[in-house]
């Protein structure tokens, strides 16, 4: 793998496995969230042999890295008066809350890049078309399913 791995970017409730005899355990992000797993960690939810014995692992999650964006203090800067409640509405719904919202504003929460683009084109329904740039950006390991 190109980017070190740190277990605690594991969701508490993503499972992680232990079969080495996995045919794809050297792919599979699972294996790798097991092998960083650090030594102090006793109990987590995992995958059970069980899953060795299907045609292909229904549990297979592939290692991937992602650009994830953190923060977006900055997008309001460009829009104009008119269209800034309106876009911070469907935000916070897309978004889920208006916790989230600011989470994901604040950069405490990852944009994917689907996120990202969604974003993008927010922007573009409203007429701004210029290169949307987030606060940073992180290369993270993909956990969702």
């Amino acid at each position: 793998m190109n980017k070190s791995f740190d277990f605690s970017q594991v969701p508490d409730n993503w499972a992680i496995c232990h079969l080495a005899d996995c045919a794809r355990c050297d792919e599979c992000m699972r294996y790798q969230a097991f092998m960083a797993a650090p030594k102090n960690i006793t109990q987590h939810q995992c995958v059970l042999p069980a899953a060795l014995s299907k045609k292909s692992c229904p549990h297979f999650h592939p290692i991937e890295i992602v650009r994830a964006a953190k923060g977006f203090r900055h997008i309001f800067d460009e829009i104009k008066a008119k269209h800034q409640a309106e876009f911070r509405r469907r935000l916070i719904a897309y978004l889920g809350s208006e916790s989230s919202y600011y989470r994901y504003r604040n950069g405490s929460r990852m944009l994917m890049p689907e996120q990202q683009e969604w974003i993008r084109k927010l922007l573009e329904h409203y007429g701004y078309t210029e290169t949307l740039e987030f606060d940073a950006y992180e290369d993270v390991y993909r956990f969702e399913e």
